[in-house]
């Protein structure tokens, strides 16, 4: 039987100085230059020459979007909410716009069927 105490471990505590070393537990910046490769690689195949090439900043903009949305308990909610002048979040408005919300999320998916055939 393996005993864990609830709360960051010594590694997390070690090695967390700011909030991007601690985001970089989460998603390491090997990970996210694979994510930012392959996004590449999608992005010019759905958009062509029309796509604006992504950098590390507007990738952790999004991931962090994700996961203000799961804080903010958002799940059920439609995906324009957030940004709506009255009802929405000012957080998530200056984050980044719903449009290049929209446009990160058709490139940046996970979709099972691609993966088995």
């Amino acid at each position: 039987m393996i005993k864990m105490h609830p709360g960051p471990t010594q590694m997390a505590v070690t090695h967390v100085q700011d909030v991007v070393s601690s985001f970089e537990l989460f998603i390491p910046d090997d990970i996210q230059k694979i994510i930012l490769d392959f996004t590449k690689i999608e992005a010019r195949r759905v958009f062509e020459e029309g796509w604006k090439e992504m950098d590390q900043t507007q990738l952790r903009a999004y991931f962090g979007f994700l996961i203000l949305a799961g804080v903010f308990r958002s799940k059920g909610e439609s995906t324009e909410s957030p940004w709506d002048a009255e009802t929405g979040r000012e957080l998530f408005r200056a984050t980044m716009s719903l449009e290049n919300f929209h446009i990160i999320s058709r490139i940046i998916r996970f979709d099972n069927r691609e993966m088995t055939n």
